[in-house]
């Protein structure tokens, strides 16, 4: 907001944020999924595995497209979209895994 001739007081300009780019709204969205999946883990024993494969399969396509917009850095603790799309493609193979061996 401005006032009288345009003047922006600090507290609003410093308050003020950039538009996002295409690929950080990607990432948010990427970033929910990540912390579903990690939701998912933390409570394996309650949750059907299925849920897990979902989460992290989703995870995994959102932050392709993100990286593929031009992301290099995430907020997920593992902090580089590769690493976090190659953390969950291990996750989903070993549930997968799991769930053929024991069915």
């Amino acid at each position: 907001m401005t006032t009288v001739a345009g003047y922006v007081s600090p507290e609003l300009a410093a308050s003020a944020r950039p538009p996002l780019t295409p690929a950080q709204k990607t990432e948010r969205l990427a970033f929910t999924f990540c912390k579903l999946g990690t939701v998912g883990l933390m409570a394996w024993l309650l949750t059907p595995p299925i849920f897990v494969i979902v989460v992290a399969s989703a995870a995994i396509v959102l932050y392709g497209r993100a990286l593929t917009q031009g992301l290099d850095r995430a907020r997920c603790i593992l902090r580089y979209p590769r690493l976090i799309m190659g953390f969950w493609a291990a996750v989903v193979a070993a549930t997968l895994t799991w769930l053929i061996w024991l069915q």
